[in-house]
């Protein structure tokens, strides 16, 4: 979809996001913003072999010499605050080359959205994207009672500050909105990749008939459940002899998922792949049988979407997922296979039941992908859009 040019062809955009690497997510923003003719710039992380200021595909990455790694709250405080403050520094030296008409910033942490002070008293419209509910996040990983009182006074002073928001499901605007935020300035625009970005690596491969093959992939954390995985797995082994598992990428509970492979003497059907490259993964995801997203249920969980179930339904791949409210408030039981979660029995029974009944995948993917056409990426440009429209108009 392209603007005309007359309107928008000279509007300059940013997109500031604390990452060390061009996620999807974040290539269907910027390459959406292009295609309507804006001129973007993003702003994030250092990545190791890449030079610091480069152009990928019509858009300008200025990755800042900073280094993200895991660690306890106090390093997550330090690398969030020097991000902060470089980023400050940075969009405000852009913006004074070309005037930003809207500067995004992609959270978390939800205070970095303030790095854009200087462009937005100068006239730059502000667009806070919110994908993760920080206070349920919070309260999720460090099990504190303190820390979600202040980060809920953070979210609201940053959607209170921006022009517009964007975020992830109703359920998450919802939630927003109970805490003090205007309903009206919050837009949803769901997880959904361009699919341009994985159909376009050619990956002609097919599931091996010799094995049943499950794939999980995206961040190890403690979170998405895979220790429920692997114990659903331990359970029927024996029920379906040709059964193997993937998982791919990385994050804190890679050490335990790799003990509890040991543990529970899985390493001949379990392989971890660590982290892979775009190309390796949609080979794997061509190759499998059936996805699985395993999020346990917590406050945070029942809010978000995950990106991977979308690229299940890409692929056609049936998926087996966490029965949580707002997953299964936009996609119904003819479309996902559910299973209650943090269950390996659970987990367990729905694997054997398509393993048994393949005419069951079928059901799934079809009814998947009729609801993937009013979800798509295509429908959700359109709600990413119009509201940049209408903050370069103003």
């Amino acid at each position: 979809m392209r603007l005309k040019e007359s309107s928008i062809m000279a509007d300059h955009a940013c997109i500031i996001r604390q990452r060390d690497y061009y996620e999807l997510g974040l290539r269907r923003e910027a390459e959406t913003l292009r295609d309507a003719g804006f001129k973007v710039d993003i702003i994030c992380l250092q990545q190791e072999g890449r030079q610091s200021v480069e152009e990928d595909n019509g858009v300008r990455l200025h990755r800042l010499p900073l280094n993200r790694k895991k660690g306890n709250i106090l390093r997550y405080i330090w690398d969030y605050f020097s991000f902060f403050i470089l980023s400050a520094i940075k969009v405000t030296q852009l913006y004074r080359k070309h005037p930003y008409k809207v500067i995004q910033v992609n959270t978390m942490p939800d205070f970095l959205v303030f790095a854009t002070l200087i462009p937005r008293l100068l006239g730059a419209k502000i667009i806070v994207f919110m994908k993760e509910p920080t206070p349920e996040l919070g309260a999720t990983l460090h099990k504190s009672s303190l820390m979600p009182p202040m980060l809920k006074i953070i979210e609201q002073l940053a959607l209170k500050y921006a022009h517009s928001a964007f975020t992830v499901t109703q359920q998450l605007k919802d939630r927003y909105v109970s805490r003090g935020a205007k309903a009206d300035k919050i837009h949803v625009v769901l997880n959904a990749v361009d699919a341009r970005h994985l159909l376009e690596i050619d990956a002609p491969f097919s599931p091996d008939p010799s094995y049943f093959t499950l794939i999980c992939h995206g961040a190890v954390e403690e979170r998405y459940g895979h220790d429920t995985i692997l114990e659903a797995i331990k359970l029927i082994r024996t029920q379906i002899p040709n059964l193997r598992l993937r998982i791919m990428g990385i994050g804190s509970y890679v050490e335990p998922v790799e003990e509890l492979i040991k543990e529970l003497e899985l390493k001949d059907c379990v392989e971890y792949l660590g982290w892979v490259s775009m190309p390796r993964l949609v080979e794997e995801l061509c190759k499998a049988n059936v996805g699985l997203v395993a999020q346990k249920s917590s406050p945070y969980s029942n809010l978000v979407h995950t990106y991977k179930m979308y690229e299940y339904i890409i692929f056609g791949k049936p998926a087996i997922i966490s029965r949580l409210e707002s997953v299964a408030s936009y996609f119904d039981d003819s479309s996902m296979y559910y299973f209650e979660p943090n269950n390996p029995q659970s987990l367990a029974e729905a694997i054997v039941d398509l393993y048994q009944h393949p005419e069951k995948s079928q059901e799934l993917i079809a009814n998947a992908r009729k609801l993937y056409q009013l979800y798509c990426w295509d429908k959700q440009s359109e709600i990413f859009l119009k509201i940049y429209r209408d903050l370069s108009k103003t």
